[in-house]
């Protein structure tokens, strides 16, 4: 029996609900099903009753959940399928009043969703607070020690194994490093320890690494490839260092960065 899990991190907004539910779900079931894990054909389900007892009616009104893409299995979620919205710019599939989107709730803030699926099929969500990044954040991105095995096809999946993604963020203080940055055994550069990597390198789009350096198939990396907005390709740290560098991942979207030298 493994003795990890499988994770998805998401962000739930008001008025859209589950950023990107569709991708975060689709990535849960095939990791489930090539780990041998159970369950993962509750976790929509599982989703919309645990948001449905945390958040107020009016802050689930006025929510329909996008052509009805909730699960593969198309459940109605006990009448709750309007709590979650399957993709990011979906919102033409919102009712209106007026020809206007409904607003709701707008002192509601937005919140990071954490769902956890054992080997079992044990589902737990947490939920919190999340606060956006100012539009002109920098990170500054320093250089781990520490490598990945690009043999390592675990890697491929978001689980609670982590040791390696601790222990390169362990490896700077958080006053002098916003993100760590892992390379793998052929010091092929692969991802961040939260984070996927993309280089506009000026061309007609994004340039993040493929899934066979070592590094997990991120939920904002499959978004932007799906829209021909990025595009797979082997990466060294001459080329991030020669355009401009982004980090990002669904619950935070795109983050311009900065690779700090000499580290």
């Amino acid at each position: 029996m493994s003795d990890f899990s499988l994770i998805e991190t998401m962000r739930w907004e008001p008025g859209t609900g589950i950023v990107r539910l569709r991708l975060h779900l689709a990535r849960l079931k095939r990791s489930a099903g090539r780990l041998g894990f159970l369950g993962a054909d509750k976790a929509a389900e599982k989703l919309a009753e645990v948001l449905g007892e945390i958040l107020p009616p009016s802050a689930l009104s006025g929510i329909s959940p996008s052509r009805g893409e909730i699960t593969e299995s198309q459940s109605r979620l006990r009448g709750d399928s309007d709590l979650i919205s399957p993709l990011e710019g979906e919102m033409s599939a919102m009712p209106t009043e007026g020809g206007n989107p409904i607003k709701i709730a707008a002192g509601i803030p937005a919140l990071r969703v954490r769902l956890t699926l054992s080997p079992t099929g044990g589902i737990a969500i947490t939920t919190a607070p999340f606060s956006p990044l100012p539009a002109d954040t920098v990170w500054r991105v320093a250089i781990a020690s520490a490598r990945l095995d690009s043999s390592n096809r675990l890697l491929r999946h978001k689980t609670t194994r982590r040791d390696i993604y601790e222990t390169a963020r362990a490896e700077y203080p958080a006053a002098d490093a916003d993100e760590v940055l892992l390379l793998n055994e052929k010091n092929e550069p692969c991802e961040g320890t939260i984070t996927s990597i993309f280089l506009d390198d000026g061309s007609d789009a994004l340039k993040t690494p493929p899934v066979a350096c070592g590094l997990l198939a991120g939920v904002l990396r499959t978004e932007l490839i799906c829209a021909r907005r990025a595009r797979i390709q082997h990466l060294s740290l001459a080329d991030l260092q020669t355009g401009t560098l982004y980090m990002g991942n669904s619950l935070r979207g795109l983050i311009r960065a900065k690779l700090l030298t000499g580290t």
